[in-house]
């Protein structure tokens, strides 16, 4: 094997079978994209389905990342696929979190109309404004909201928030369908892209000893070599 080819291999995977890969490795890799695609959303969903903090969700998906991509280096799946998937699973981290959260808002939230006691306007962060808040009874609300929030706004203004009667997750500003739609369809593209990453890797990791072979494992002389 010339350098070349070594670089190939350690870069993409050996993929050492002749035509079509054996069915039984499509199979694998259809499983092992699955489990994975359902163990990083279902980190990510975290915060709804057993109540940890956002933050907390967002590193459960890097740990979910982490595993996948440790068990793609085992199965000698290549480097730069496999440093694709983490780049995925680092973009999927702030989004399966978000959209988990606009899910409960849109199914189950409330709305109400809040009062402005400052804003705050941060030019090094997305959004750069930024609104305390406080119910019109007067009780603060520890979020502070930017959706809604803007250099038209002025304390005294009320602004509209929507929340959680669960406290499940924290409340927001209103905002339109359009934004709402394109989080979902992001995130959708990210999650599909992050399981056809873990499909390729499987499917091009394994080297077979017999080219040709369509056998699975331990099925004789034709089993798949590391």
């Amino acid at each position: 094997m010339g350098p070349g080819a070594r670089l190939s291999t350690r870069l993409l995977g050996a993929a050492q079978y002749a035509g079509n890969p054996p069915w039984w490795l499509v199979a694998e890799g259809f499983f092992v994209a699955s489990v994975a695609t359902l163990l990083v959303g279902g980190a990510g969903a975290a915060d709804v389905l057993v109540g940890v903090t956002s933050s907390q969700a967002e590193a459960a998906v890097l740990v979910a990342t982490a595993a996948v991509a440790l068990y793609l280096l085992f199965l000698r799946a290549g480097h730069l696929l496999v440093a694709l998937l983490v780049a995925v699973g680092f973009l999927l981290s702030p989004a399966l979190s978000t959209l988990a959260a606009d899910a409960v808002l849109s199914g189950a939230g409330r709305t109400r109309d809040v009062v402005v006691t400052a804003v705050a306007h941060e030019p090094l962060d997305r959004p750069a404004y930024r609104c305390s808040v406080r119910l019109q009874d007067g009780s603060p609300v520890r979020q502070r909201l930017w959706r809604g929030c803007g250099p038209e706004v002025v304390p005294g203004d009320l602004i509209g928030m929507v929340y959680d009667p669960g406290d499940r997750v924290a409340p927001r500003g209103l905002e339109g369908r359009g934004p709402l739609l394109r989080r979902l369809a992001w995130t959708t593209v990210l999650l599909l892209v992050f399981a056809a990453v873990s499909f390729v890797a499987v499917v091009r990791s394994y080297r077979v000893s017999s080219v040709g072979s369509d056998q699975p494992r331990g099925s004789g002389s034709a089993s798949p070599a590391r």
